[in-house]
C-alpha cells in the first residue's frame, strides 16, 4: 500500500514539474548553429532515500532572434516629480535604423505592463510598419494617483522576433505643495493724527511658501468697517513667488476727529483663507495732542565711563562712544514699555590706540584720544563708522598751562566691519586742536562728503590766557567738507606750514608754526566758519544743516584787535548758545584773525592759500546779529532732527537738543525751516549732564524713542513717547 502511494506521489510531482516548464518557459536556450545533444537532467527522489530516481532528458534548440534595425531613444523614460492629480508627457521616438535594402519593421502588439502601469499612458498602441528610415513619435504620459516612485515598460512585440522590445519609464509623485500667504500685522495701530494730515503705515504680505512651491496672486484689498472711507490702501495686484514680499501702504488722512477704525480684507489664492488686518487710529484737533515722555536708563553691566556721542548703526545696534576713544556697540532689546537691555557686542578700540604726538611733532606713547563724533553708516551686514579725535590732553583755563599737547592731532577715522573684525583708515591727518578741549567734534555724511565740525581756539576770536595764548589756526572755528572720493581708500595728511620739525608732519603744530594749510584744491575744504565750538551738527530730510554753537565764557578772552590781528586779549564776555541754519559760506560770528587777515603769519608764513576773507575778523553776538534762529543760556550740545511720527506727527520736523541744565529741547521751525516758532523743554531734570542724543524714526528699530548719552553719570538715557 505504501509503495503504491509513494509511485503515485512520485508520477504526480513529474506531472507538476512538467507544467511549470509548460508555464514559464524554461528551456536550454542556445544560439542558432550550437551543440544540440546538451541535455538537462531533472532528478526526482520519489521514495526520499535515493532508490527511486527519476531522470528525464530534455533536449531541443531555442533560438533568440532579435530585430537589430528598430533603434529607441531614449530608451527610458524619464518624466519630472509632479503633484497628484496632475500630468506630464515626455516622448521617444521609434526608428527603422536598418540600411536600404533591410526589410521593414512590423511593430504588433504594445503593451504596458509594471506595478504603475495604470499610471502611465501611451499615444502607441501597436499594429504599426516601418520601413528603413522611417520614425514614430511617442508620447507618454504620467498622471499618478498615489505618492512616491513610479515605473512601468511598454512591451513592443515585433513579427518575426522572439523576444520583445521593452521601453522603461520611471516618474516620481508628491502632494501638491500648497502656499500659505503671511502678514506681518493683524493690527495696525496708527496712534493720534492730526486733522487733514496723512499719517501712513504699512504691513507686509509674504509668500510662505517653499522654494519649489506656487505663486500665489493677491488679487484685492478691501476696505470694510466703520470708517472704511477715510483710510486708503495703496495696491496693485500682484503675484508672489514664494519667499516674496509685498509692502502695503495704508494712510489714513480726515477731517474729523475721533476714534477710527476699518478692516483691511486682503484675498488671493494661496492655501489659506483671506487675511484681515484691523486698522485703527484716533483722529486730532492740532491743539488738543498731548506730548509725554517717559524715561528709564539702559540696563547693561556696561558702565559707559564719559559718554560723548552715540547713534544707532543700520544693523539696529547702539553704537556709544566715549571721550577716551573707546566705541561700545549695544545688542538693544525691549522687553517691555521703559525697560530695555543692552549687551555689548563690540568694544573698539580702534580709535582710542591712534598714535598720539606731542606738539613738536614727537611720538607719544598714551593711548587715548578726546573722541567727540561718530557717524554710523554702511548697512546691517557691513557697518561703517566715520569719527573724530584728538589729543587727549585738556589744559588752559585760569592757569593758563599749556600742556604739550598736539595743536596738528586731528583725526578723521574711518572703521569698517569685515566678517567679525573691524579695521580702521585715518582718512584725515593733521586737523586743529586747541590747548582747551576743542576740537574735531559731531559730522555728519551726506553723499560722498562729510560736514566735520571743528572747535574754535579762542574765546572770542582772539589768543588769551584762558586758552593757553593759542591763536585760531586756517581750519579751526569752522564745519568742514571733505571729499570722501577724492581721498578714497588712502589716508590724506594736510599739508603743514615749513615748521621747527617736519619729519613727523602733519602732527606736531608746534603753537601754528607747523598748522594745516587752508588749500584752494585740496579735499578739505571750508564750508561754514564762525563757531566757537560748535559740538553737533545735524542734516534734515528736507536737506537743510543745522548746528548749535557754544557761546562765550566771561573772563576767557576777547575779540581781536581793530588791526584783526592775533594779539592777546584778556577779559571778554558771556554770551549765549546759538543755533544756526548753515549752508555753504556762512559766517556765525566768531572770528578766526588767520583767516581774515593774510598779514597774520607764522614763521613769516601764512596758511592761507586764497584771499582772506575780512568777515571773519569781526565778532558778532549770538541772538542779536550773528544769524542764529534762537540762543539758550545753557551750553547746548548734541542735537537731531525727530522724524517719527508719534503724537499725531506733531513733533515731525522739529529739532531736539541736549543742555547742560539737565533739559532736552524741542525747537519748532515755520514751513520752510528758517525761522522759530517755539523752543521749549521737551523733558526737564534729565541725568547729570546730557551731551549727545539721538533720535529714532519710524522705521527704526525702536521708533519714537530719544537715545540720551550723560557724560558724568554713566548711563544712556531713554525717552519713551507715551503713545509708542
Amino acid at each position: 500500500m505504501a509503495n503504491k502511494f509513494l509511485t503515485r506521489r512520485g508520477y504526480a510531482l513529474f506531472a507538476g514539474i512538467l507544467l511549470l516548464l509548460a508555464l514559464t518557459g524554461v528551456s536550454q536556450a542556445q544560439d542558432t548553429g550550437g551543440d544540440t545533444n546538451d541535455a538537462e537532467v531533472l532528478e526526482v527522489d520519489a521514495v526520499g532515500d535515493g532508490t527511486g530516481q527519476i531522470v528525464v532528458e530534455l533536449s531541443g534548440t531555442a533560438a533568440i532572434n532579435r530585430v537589430t534595425e528598430l533603434s529607441i531613444s531614449p530608451s527610458q523614460v524619464v518624466t519630472d516629480l509632479i503633484d497628484v492629480g496632475t500630468s506630464t508627457s515626455k516622448t521617444f521616438t521609434l526608428t527603422h535604423a536598418g540600411a536600404d535594402d533591410a526589410p521593414a519593421i512590423s511593430i504588433e502588439q504594445a503593451t504596458l505592463f509594471g506595478t504603475s502601469a495604470n499610471e502611465f499612458s501611451s499615444s502607441f498602441n501597436g499594429f504599426e510598419t516601418l520601413s528603413p528610415g522611417q520614425s514614430i513619435e511617442v508620447t507618454v504620459t504620467f498622471t499618478p494617483l498615489t505618492t512616491g516612485d513610479k515605473a512601468a515598460g511598454l512591451r513592443l512585440t515585433i513579427s518575426g522576433a522572439t523576444a520583445p522590445y521593452v521601453v522603461l519609464f520611471t516618474g516620481s509623485a508628491r502632494y501638491p505643495l500648497t502656499s500659505d500667504l503671511g502678514q506681518s500685522d493683524k493690527t495696525i495701530v496708527f496712534g493720534q493724527t492730526l486733522q487733514n494730515s496723512d499719517s501712513q503705515k504699512n504691513f507686509i504680505l509674504t509668500n510662505e511658501g517653499t522654494d519649489e512651491g506656487p505663486a500665489i496672486f493677491v488679487s484685492a484689498i478691501q476696505l470694510s468697517g466703520t470708517n472704511a472711507g477715510e483710510f486708503t490702501v495703496n495696491f496693485t495686484p500682484t503675484s508672489l513667488n514664494p519667499g516674496e514680499q509685498l509692502d502695503v501702504k495704508v494712510d489714513l488722512n480726515t477731517g474729523v476727529a475721533g476714534f477710527k477704525s476699518a478692516i483691511a480684507e486682503v484675498f488671493h489664492d494661496g492655501n489659506n483663507g483671506a487675511l484681515e488686518v484691523v486698522l485703527e487710529g484716533t483722529v486730532v484737533e492740532p491743539q488738543a495732542v498731548a506730548i509725554n515722555f517717559t524715561t528709564s536708563t539702559l540696563n547693561t553691566s556696561q558702565n559707559i565711563t564719559r559718554g560723548t556721542t552715540l547713534q544707532f548703526g543700520p544693523d539696529g545696534k547702539l553704537y556709544v562712544g566715549e571721550m577716551t576713544g573707546t566705541i561700545y556697540v549695544f545688542d538693544v532689546t525691549r522687553n517691555g514699555k521703559n525697560n530695555y537691555t543692552g549687551t555689548v557686542s563690540d568694544t573698539i578700540t580702534l580709535v582710542k590706540n591712534t598714535q598720539n604726538h606731542d606738539d613738536d611733532g614727537t611720538p607719544n606713547a598714551t593711548k587715548q584720544r578726546t573722541m567727540t563724533g561718530i557717524h554710523v553708516t554702511g548697512t546691517a551686514a557691513a557697518p561703517v563708522i566715520y569719527a573724530s579725535s584728538s589729543d587727549w590732553r585738556q589744559a588752559a583755563g585760569p592757569s593758563g598751562t599749556d600742556s604739550n599737547l598736539d595743536t596738528n592731532s586731528g583725526v578723521l577715522h574711518k572703521l569698517t566691519k569685515n566678517g567679525g573684525n573691524w579695521t580702521k583708515q585715518d582718512m584725515v591727518r593733521g586737523l586743529p586742536r586747541s590747548e582747551e578741549n576743542h576740537g574735531p567734534n559731531g559730522l555728519v555724511k551726506v553723499g560722498n562728503k562729510i560736514y566735520l565740525s571743528v572747535g574754535g581756539h579762542t574765546n572770542q576770536g582772539a589768543p588769551s590766557n584762558n586758552f593757553a595764548e593759542l591763536p585760531e589756526y586756517a581750519l579751526s572755528s569752522a564745519v568742514l567738507e571733505i571729499n570722501l572720493d577724492t581721498i578714497g581708500d588712502s589716508t590724506y595728511d594736510l599739508p603743514t606750514l615749513d615748521g621747527p620739525s617736519d619729519q613727523n608732519d602733519p602732527f606736531g603744530g608746534n603753537d601754528g608754526l607747523n598748522q594745516a594749510i587752508l588749500e584752494i584744491d585740496g579735499p578739505v575744504k571750508i564750508f561754514a566758519t564762525g563757531f566757537r565750538n560748535a559740538y553737533d551738527i545735524v542734516y534734515t530730510e528736507t536737506g537743510r544743516f543745522y548746528t548749535w554753537d557754544n557761546g562765550p565764557n566771561a573772563g576767557w578772552g576777547g575779540e581781536p584787535s581793530g588791526n584783526c590781528s592775533n594779539n592777546l586779549v584778556e577779559v571778554g564776555a558771556s554770551h549765549k548758545d546759538g543755533l544756526h541754519l548753515i549752508s555753504q559760506g556762512y559766517y556765525a560770528g566768531h572770528p578766526n584773525p588767520t583767516r581774515g587777515n593774510k598779514d597774520n603769519k607764522f614763521g613769516g608764513q601764512s596758511p592761507i592759500e586764497g584771499d582772506a576773507d575780512p568777515v571773519e575778523c569781526n565778532y558778532k553776538t549770538p541772538g542779536q546779529n550773528d544769524g542764529s534762529l534762537v540762543v539758550n543760556s545753557p551750553s547746548t550740545n548734541g542735537i537731531d532732527e525727530y522724524t517719527a511720527s508719534n503724537f499725531a506727527g506733531s513733533m515731525q520736523g522739529d529739532l531736539i537738543a541736549a543742555a547742560f541744565n539737565k533739559v532736552i529741547y524741542r525747537v519748532e521751525f515755520n514751513g520752510n525751516g528758517t525761522a522759530i516758532t517755539s523752543n521749549s523743554a521737551l523733558l526737564e531734570d534729565l541725568g547729570t549732564t546730557p551731551l549727545d542724543l539721538t533720535a529714532q524714526g519710524d522705521a527704526d528699530v525702536f521708533p519714537g524713542t530719544i537715545w540720551v548719552a550723560d557724560n558724568i553719570a554713566k548711563v544712556i538715557h531713554i525717552l519713551e513717547p507715551s503713545d509708542y
